[in-house]
């Protein structure tokens, strides 16, 4: 089958990248950081995982992107999933064969231009053919500027894991359409109220606001852990390497409401607090980085840079709640 137009913009994090590159496919200009700021794709999670390595967590985007970004703009999402790594395999080759490129999940460890000797799951890539006599998938991910070609059974192998925090079927999702929304001042608005109403109200004490809080009390317990400084050490990479354009994806984020300053120019100031937020939360990185690599364990300097970040997050969701409380007026009007 011959590949589909491929609208690949290399990207600073998995899944936003593919949702851009998918929204591109579908003739909507959107940038990377619109897609991960409709998707609210901002999160805070402070996880404590016995036996696990590392055994404290933190994670600093949502877990729904995807889903929110394509319910948000009018779209039914539900990832496909299939206990049959074969109909797995199947129904992405039909999908393609319809002209529509897929958006799945995949584990690194079985990507074989990764060449990693790690597991990291729900990594997200996109996929636009196949060639059957071959046996390869020719996919994009994230910041690869080219097309890659991933062979039929390492592509089965990485669709399918399960352990700790992702598990996978075969995840797949294909819309036949993608449409800009009628109202996209609104869309925008709904988009910047849920993720902060859901920082600062989580269903789950781990997550939001609490989970700063949670990280803040248990923090004097992390020169005690026998992996304490693989803890610290895994937390700066969470925030400032692995896939989140540096300061805990806040840095994507502050373009995102950059961008939403054209249909609402009161946001111009909530922008400005969102990029003092991702600077304040790439300082945090580096606190957390220098303590992994302190054998005395001076917390203080890590302390005061969480306690920051705290409440630059607190004062600016409150912020965005506040003013979607108000009630809503156009671009004219604004």
């Amino acid at each position: 089958m011959p590949v589909l137009p491929i609208t690949h913009r290399p990207g600073v994090h998995c899944a936003s990248t593919g949702l851009r590159d998918l929204a591109a496919f579908h003739g909507l200009d959107w940038s990377e950081a619109m897609c991960f700021g409709l998707g609210a794709g901002l999160g805070l999670w402070y996880l404590s995982l016995p036996g696990l390595s590392p055994s404290r967590m933190v994670h600093v985007r949502s877990a729904d992107i995807e889903e929110q970004f394509f319910t948000r703009i009018d779209i039914d999402f539900r990832w496909s999933e299939f206990d049959d790594p074969a109909r797995s395999e199947a129904a992405l080759v039909e999908v393609l064969d319809t002209g529509r490129p897929a958006l799945i999940q995949t584990d690194i460890f079985h990507l074989p231009y990764y060449g990693s000797r790690t597991h990291f799951p729900g990594h997200v890539v996109v996929v636009w053919g196949y060639d059957a006599q071959r046996r390869v998938f020719t996919v994009t991910d994230t910041e690869r500027p080219a097309p890659l070609e991933v062979g039929f059974d390492d592509l089965r192998r990485a669709r399918y894991f399960s352990g700790g925090l992702f598990e996978s079927r075969g995840r797949m999702f294909a819309p036949a359409r993608l449409t800009p929304p009628a109202d996209m001042a609104g869309c925008l608005r709904q988009a910047l109220t849920a993720n902060s109403r859901a920082l600062l109200r989580p269903s789950w004490p781990g997550s939001g606001l609490p989970g700063l809080r949670l990280w803040r009390d248990d923090l004097e317990t992390w020169p005690k852990l026998e992996d304490g400084p693989w803890c610290a050490r895994f937390a700066y990479q969470v925030i400032e390497k692995r896939g989140t354009g540096g300061g805990g994806f806040r840095t994507l984020y502050a373009a995102f409401v950059r961008e939403a300053v054209a249909w609402w120019p009161e946001l111009a100031d909530a922008a400005a607090r969102m990029a003092s937020l991702a600077e304040a939360w790439s300082r945090l990185a580096d606190a957390c980085r220098a303590v992994s690599e302190d054998a005395a364990w001076n917390l203080a300097a890590l302390a005061g840079c969480l306690e920051r970040v705290s409440s630059l997050e607190t004062d600016y969701h409150r912020w965005i709640d506040a003013w979607g409380l108000k009630p809503p007026h156009d671009k004219e009007s604004a």
